[in-house]
């Protein structure tokens, strides 16, 4: 049987660092981020039940983000499609169909998804 390291690849105790900044890493402007916890199977397995999304609303949603929105009264995550001049939200989970958005949709972007924080403990 073949086997595969899921190390560090040769990085020791000398190279580690002391500390890493959540913070610096993933929050590029603090009054504008927000933090969601993700619902359902809807962007699986890309984003799980229980993520944190980390959501920018100084980033300008284009083609392929991730965003955070809303129609009417329901918030929800999707990837931002946009296609032959029209634009969509789609899963990430394939058994969820895409919603193709009109002039009559009332869609407002909250922000766009930076990046998430999954717990395995």
């Amino acid at each position: 049987m073949e086997k595969s390291s899921a190390g560090l690849f040769g990085i020791s105790e000398d190279h580690i660092e002391k500390y890493q900044s959540l913070d610096l890493r993933f929050i590029k402007n603090r009054a504008s981020t927000f933090f969601f916890e993700a619902e359902g199977d809807y962007m699986s397995p890309l984003i799980m039940p229980g993520d944190i999304l980390v959501v920018d609303r100084s980033v300008k949603a284009s083609n392929q983000h991730i965003i955070v929105a809303s129609m009417g009264s329901e918030m929800f995550c999707k990837r931002l499609i946009h296609r032959t001049g029209q634009i969509f939200l789609q899963s990430e989970n394939f058994k969820y169909s895409e919603i193709k958005i009109d002039s009559q949709s009332e869609l407002t972007i909250f922000g766009v998804v930076r990046s998430t924080v999954r717990e395995f403990i």
